[in-house]
């Protein structure tokens, strides 16, 4: 066992960020993430106590760094409008998605999880996903207003999460769809300005209809 825990508990999640999102939960090994930590086949069960515990440790670190990475308010101006809090959400999601360093690896994560969900899949929503709704919520209802109905406020964030999501849960189908494998940082932000105008006209007409 190493000399330092801390630095082997570490390595072992690092290991297990990058095979769990090339892999998923159930055909990434303890074996493999310990050979690729240069740890100890026990250190597992001695920092986490089973695969599934540091699966949930994985995913939080993983989370975490996607978030102060990309924060989904990290675009916003003074003072902004229901666009520019769209497009930082959009553009926020979009960069997780597609970015090939450390701050990629939850939405990795999270496709596999979408594909075969795990007993974390709860946890995931509450901790991860609930606080992306709740800015979603909190800004669509500032903007349609008091009295709105409920379900039609929830099939609108429906919709803009969906738009972002399209570009993770394709994943085996986006190269043919987009001709490429990956977007610039430049191609991101058109394309989340676009899911915000988007959002906007739709958003629009349904307030509209609302009034009459």
């Amino acid at each position: 066992m190493d000399s330092d825990p801390q630095t082997t508990k570490q390595r072992l999640i690092c290991a297990a960020c990058e095979s769990f999102a090339e892999k998923g939960f159930r055909d990434a090994t303890v074996a493999d993430i310990c050979e690729k930590a240069g740890a100890n086949i026990a250190a597992v069960n001695y920092h986490f106590g089973d695969k599934e515990k540091l699966y949930e440790a994985v995913w939080r670190h993983a989370f975490a760094i996607a978030a102060a990475a990309h924060p989904i308010d990290g675009k916003l101006p003074p003072n902004p409008s229901l666009e520019d809090c769209l497009f930082s959400y959009a553009n926020a999601i979009l960069h997780r998605i597609f970015s090939e360093d450390d701050s990629g690896y939850f939405a990795k994560l999270l496709y596999h999880e979408m594909a075969a969900p795990t007993l974390a899949l709860d946890l995931i929503a509450e901790e991860a996903l609930q606080p992306q709704k709740v800015y979603l919520t909190k800004v669509l209802g500032d903007y349609l207003g008091e009295g709105f109905d409920e379900e039609q406020l929830k099939r609108c964030k429906r919709s803009i999460i969906g738009q972002c999501a399209f570009y993770n849960f394709s994943r085996p189908l986006r190269e043919r769809v987009l001709g490429k494998k990956r977007l610039t940082a430049a191609e991101i932000e058109r394309t989340a300005r676009h899911i915000a105008r988007f959002s906007l006209g739709g958003l629009n007409a349904i307030k509209e209809e609302g009034q009459r």
